[in-house]
């Protein structure tokens, strides 16, 4: 337990209850799903809604469960407003308006991070525990920073240092194909890391913006985030995808070699047979099936260990601490049946995949202390209703932790 949740007061502990049923949200998703069809995709907001009340009505703490009071009709207008920004977006590229697609981005860079902190913030106001919401508080230029600032520069730094090392190595090496293969190779695996300590660091820089702006009711969350911790834990699971790499990287290296080769030479005939071509296709779809499998590995290894450590440094009012059991065996396992319960069944079965996944996490999520302690009073802020905050709403619909 780290240092922060030693000072909590640990009286019981509890975990969240998901009572959810397969057969009743069956019946909410094939309902929304006719409405969808029949509206033309027009009730898809509403549906979505729908979808979360039910989610939420059915998590219980303590003999108490949630509600989710977001409306349709403001998911519907802020999705109508991204759908028109991205349409005009995709015809200033069509038509080459230049000015118009440069306006577009720039209002994407000052506006979107902002946009994005309002619409978290109207997602926490409309969920309820106890009658009691859920607050987030942020500043425009803090949002602007840790959403889109920090994570450009850090990526595009990554850019320019692969560029650069792969210009030494072109620059120190003898020109031939077989060399120029390996030092593309291992400024791609240069460039895996250099993403994947960019990626902790801006996941670390998020966490913190959020739990330290996050409140329920009038008592603030806390939590004490190393960016030193999320970089190991995001390069732990590269390393968890680094031999599923090496080994596609060795499956087509010779014949990519060939091919590279072929055409620098001027070759314009076929460089392989056609059971050259039959054995190549054959080394792809294992390649494809191998990397395929190493991701879902390196995402499950990433995400479980991430929950666990955050929930595990958050405190509320210093006085209630939070505990992820979730292991990556078992994460697996979820996944593994769930996408199997919904691919076999066509579809059919994702709502009882669904209810399984929610109730695997409310069984592995722990609150640490007495939460009727607390003075709980719901705060007195009320949810904006001007029309840029009107616009966010569904710019964020899910938060999932």
């Amino acid at each position: 337990m780290s240092e922060q949740q030693g000072c909590t007061e640990v009286n019981y502990s509890r975990s969240l209850m998901f009572h959810g049923l397969g057969k009743e949200y069956f019946r909410l998703c094939i309902v929304n799903l006719l409405l969808i069809i029949v509206t033309l995709g027009v009730f898809a907001p509403w549906a979505f809604v729908r979808s979360k009340q039910y989610l939420y009505s059915h998590t219980e703490l303590s003999g108490s469960r949630f509600s989710y009071n977001v409306t349709g009709g403001s998911i519907f207008v802020s999705w109508v407003f991204v759908g028109v920004f991205l349409l005009s977006l995709y015809m200033s590229i069509y038509h080459h308006a230049s000015a118009l697609f440069w306006c577009l981005v720039a209002l994407i860079v000052l506006f979107l991070p902002w946009l994005m902190m309002r619409s978290i913030r109207y997602q926490m106001q409309s969920t309820m525990l106890n009658n009691v919401r859920f607050n987030f508080k942020c500043s425009g230029l803090k949002a602007w920073w840790v959403v889109l600032g920090c994570p450009v520069l850090l990526f595009s730094a990554v850019y320019f240092i692969c560029i650069i090392v792969m210009s030494i190595g072109f620059c120190a090496i003898s020109f031939n194909v077989q060399n120029m293969m390996i030092v593309i190779a291992m400024s791609m695996m240069f460039a895996v890391f250099g993403v994947g300590i960019a990626q902790g660091i801006t996941s670390a820089l998020w966490l913190r913006l959020f739990f330290s702006r996050l409140s329920f009711g009038k008592q603030n969350f806390s939590a004490e985030i190393s960016i030193r911790k999320c970089i190991k834990i995001i390069l732990s699971g590269i390393v968890v995808l680094l031999p599923f790499l090496i080994a596609v990287a060795g499956l087509n290296f010779s014949w990519l070699v060939k091919v590279v080769s072929t055409s620098l030479s001027g070759y314009v005939g076929a460089p392989y047979t056609l059971s050259e071509f039959e054995s190549i296709s054959s080394m792809i779809r294992i390649s494809y099936y191998l990397y395929f499998f190493g991701a879902v590995l390196c995402w499950s290894y990433i995400y479980v260990t991430l929950r666990d450590y955050y929930f595990n440094s958050v405190v509320l009012s210093e006085k209630i601490a939070f505990r992820s059991t979730l292991t990556v065996t078992g994460f697996i396992i979820q996944l593994v049946i769930n996408s199997l319960l919904t691919v076999c069944t066509l579809g059919l079965g994702y709502p009882w995949a669904r209810v399984r996944y929610c109730r695997y996490l409310a069984n592995n999520t722990w609150l640490d202390g007495d939460l009727d302690a607390l003075d709980l009073q719901d705060h007195d802020d009320k949810i904006a209703t001007d029309i840029l905050s009107r616009i966010s709403c569904g710019i964020v619909p899910n938060i999932s932790l």
